[in-house]
C-alpha cells in the first residue's frame, strides 16, 4: 500500500475529534482522507510500513464513531455521515482477517442500511416499495439538494421500460490529450492552483479528494494518452478543486466579516456534481462533438446511473430473495453492458441520483435522446 495523505495529519485531526475540539471543515477532510485511503488500498497490493500505522489511526476513528455517533448533541446530517462511513468501513474490514477476532461489526447492506438512516430523520420505513420510494425522495431532497421536480423525473425514469434513441451520426475526435494540455485548456493563463496528481495505474475511475481550507488531491490512472472523453473526466475533478479552492476564500472573508456567503457548492452533493459536470460539457462541446457528444455524455451521466438506480432500488424491496444483474438490465434498455466499478457498493444510497438530476438540469432536451 502507499499512503497517498499526510500520516501526521490523519493522525493530529483524528486526535482533535477523541479530544472534541475539531471545527467542521477538518472533521468532513478527515472523513474524506479516511475514506479515500481505505479505498485506494483496495487497489494496492504493495507492502509499505505506513499501512499499519494508517489501519491502526483509521481504527481509533472507527472505535471514536462506533461510541459517539447516536450522541443527541450531533446533528441529524452528521449522524448520516458518520453512519454511511462506519457502515462502509465495516464493508472492507469485517472478516477481512479471519485469523483473528474483528474489531469492526457486521455491516449492513440494501434495506437494513437505509432503516438506520430512516431512523436518523424520524421516518418510519417499512418494506414495502412506496415507503423505501418516499424515504429515498425524502432523502435525495435533504442530503443531496436536488430539487422535488427533479426527484419525480427521474423516479418516472427508473419506474419506466424506455430505451436510448441509436447513437446519432457524427464523428468524434480521436485527439489523445497529455494532462499538462488538459491543464493548460482548464486553467488558461490564470495560475495553477496548488493540489497534488497521484498517479495509480489499477484504479477504474478518476476521483479528487477535496476540502475547504486543505491541500486538495487528485486522483488519475495515467497522465498522458487520455481520449476525450477521459479528458472530459480529467476536467470534471479540476472544477471540483477549483470550488473548493473558490469557497476556501469566500470562508476566509467570512471569517474576517467581510461577507456572509450562501450555500456552498461543496456542502451540496447536486450543486458540487452540476457545476462539475458542467465544466465536462463545456470541454466536449468546445472540442466539436455536436449531438453524438451530447448523446454520449448522457449515455455516461443519466442513463446508465439510472440503470443502477434501477438495480439498487430492486435490492433495497427485495434484497438478496431477488438477485438482479446489471448485465441483464442494461441489455432489456437496450444498452451495451459495461462492467461495474469496484467502488459502486461503497456509495452513499442513491447517491447517483446526484449525477442524473445534474445532466437533467444541464441538458433540458434529454428526453430527445429517449425513443
Amino acid at each position: 500500500m502507499n499512503l497517498f495523505f499526510n500520516l501526521n495529519e490523519i493522525s493530529k485531526l483524528t486526535s482533535k475529534v477523541e479530544l472534541g475540539c475539531i471545527d467542521h471543515y477538518e472533521h468532513c477532510f478527515l472523513q474524506k482522507m479516511i475514506a479515500s485511503q481505505t479505498v485506494i488500498n483496495q487497489y494496492m497490493k504493495i507492502i509499505n510500513p505506513n499501512e499499519n500505522n494508517f489501519q491502526l489511526i483509521s481504527e481509533r476513528y472507527y472505535s471514536w464513531i462506533c461510541k459517539n455517533w447516536q450522541k443527541n448533541h450531533i446533528s441529524q446530517r452528521d449522524k448520516t455521515d458518520l453512519f454511511l462511513l462506519k457502515n462502509s468501513l465495516e464493508k472492507v474490514n469485517y472478516n477481512k482477517n479471519k485469523n483473528y477476532k474483528s474489531m469492526y461489526a457486521k455491516p449492513l447492506w440494501h434495506f437494513e442500511a437505509l432503516k438506520v438512516l430512516a431512523e436518523i430523520w424520524g421516518y418510519t420505513l417499512r418494506n414495502d416499495q412506496s415507503s423505501i420510494i418516499q424515504f429515498l425522495k425524502y432523502f435525495m431532497e435533504k442530503i443531496y439538494g436536488i430539487s422535488k421536480n427533479l426527484i419525480d423525473e427521474i423516479f418516472n425514469l427508473i419506474l419506466s421500460n424506455w430505451k436510448p434513441i441509436l447513437s446519432p451520426l457524427g464523428s468524434l475526435s480521436n485527439k489523445k490529450f497529455t494532462l499538462q494540455e488538459i491543464e493548460d485548456y482548464f486553467f488558461g493563463k490564470n495560475v495553477k492552483p496548488d493540489f497534488e496528481i497521484h498517479i495509480i495505474d489499477k484504479i477504474d475511475r478518476f476521483f479528487s479528494v477535496v476540502g475547504i481550507g486543505h491541500k486538495n488531491h487528485i486522483f488519475l490512472s495515467k497522465k498522458n494518452d487520455f481520449d476525450l472523453f477521459e479528458a472530459a473526466l480529467v476536467i470534471h475533478e479540476l472544477q471540483h478543486i477549483v470550488d473548493a479552492i473558490y469557497e476556501t476564500n469566500e470562508v476566509e472573508k467570512e471569517k474576517k466579516g467581510e461577507q456572509t456567503f450562501a450555500q456552498k457548492i461543496t456542502d451540496s452533493l447536486f450543486l458540487s456534481e452540476k457545476s462539475a459536470l458542467n465544466a465536462e460539457r463545456v470541454f466536449l462541446l468546445a472540442n466539436g462533438t455536436a449531438k453524438r457528444g451530447r448523446y454520449y455524455w448522457l449515455e455516461s451521466n443519466l442513463f446508465y446511473p439510472i440503470l443502477l438506480l434501477k438495480c439498487e432500488l430492486h435490492n433495497l424491496i427485495y434484497r438478496d430473495d431477488k438477485p438482479i444483474d446489471f448485465t441483464d438490465m442494461c441489455l432489456a434498455h437496450g444498452m451495451e453492458p459495461l462492467p461495474l466499478s469496484s467502488l459502486f457498493e461503497w456509495g452513499a444510497p442513491f447517491q447517483m441520483s446526484a449525477y442524473c438530476a445534474s445532466a437533467m438540469d444541464l441538458e433540458q432536451n434529454w428526453v430527445k435522446f429517449l425513443q
